[in-house]
């Protein structure tokens, strides 16, 4: 790789990533069409980012670990349904067309917008959630990591956003949570994608540290500024992936 094509995969690694940590998703549907520009076969730009994704878990985890802001405790069950939904999505990587799925998605995508912004306290502060919507909030979930398993682009912005509406957690929590999942089902993802030969590893260590950055600085961000300003992030990011992926 040429030292220009290493720097932009590095800076948009900072981008992608801090938006991911702050705003608690999108930043893939930057980085995976650069690194398709960058000539890499889109099947190999999703395995690559996906290996680049190991750097805004992993600085996520510790950045809010130290912030106290991980639910530990509760975890568990998301960190199963996140691993069995990446081995099966990244096995049907391949097998979609992904061009349909992405107008799909960004349809899905712009219906959240009301209930972000009409629920005034939505994200601001925990909520209690009863048992019935916490097994409806899982089964939802698995579908979820199932996506984020053989895509991952805007997978964060529905993650976010049920573990907020359906689990009753802030907005920083939901982040925070599932961004220590993620790793999880980050793992499993690259596990397979590797064993497929299907990762880039000059463009993948490129982007993993830009991604290391931006995230550690997405965090960091997100705590100093507090729910209000991640919900106004958050919004801006949802609506600008469903424009990204319907028009563009």
């Amino acid at each position: 790789m040429d030292p220009l094509s290493f720097l932009a995969v590095f800076a948009i690694g900072i981008i992608a990533a801090f938006m991911g940590n702050f705003a608690g998703g999108g930043g893939g549907l930057l980085s995976i069409p650069l690194l398709i520009f960058l000539g890499l076969p889109p099947a190999i730009a999703v395995a690559t980012n996906k290996f680049g994704a190991l750097g805004v878990c992993g600085s996520a985890v510790y950045k809010f670990s130290k912030a106290k802001k991980i639910d530990f405790k509760n975890a568990a069950p998301f960190i199963i349904i996140s691993v069995i939904g990446a081995a099966i999505g990244a096995n049907v990587l391949l097998t979609l067309d992904q061009a349909l799925l992405m107008k799909i998605i960004g349809v899905i995508i712009l219906l959240l917008l009301p209930a972000i912004f009409l629920k005034k306290d939505f994200g601001l502060k925990r909520n209690r959630v009863a048992k019935k919507g916490r097994t409806l909030g899982y089964m939802i979930y698995f579908c979820i990591a199932i996506y984020n398993g053989f895509m991952g682009a805007a997978a964060g912005l529905f993650s976010i956003f049920s573990l907020t509406r359906l689990f009753g957690y802030t907005l920083i929590e939901s982040i925070a949570l599932d961004k220590f999942v993620l790793l999880f089902n980050t793992i499993i993802a690259v596990i397979i994608f590797a064993s497929a030969g299907i990762i880039n590893y000059e463009f993948g260590i490129a982007i993993l540290l830009g991604m290391t950055v931006g995230g550690y600085f997405g965090a960091k961000t997100a705590i100093d500024k507090g729910n209000k300003y991640v919900k106004i992030a958050f919004g801006l990011v949802v609506f600008a992936s469903a424009i990204k992926l319907l028009f563009f």
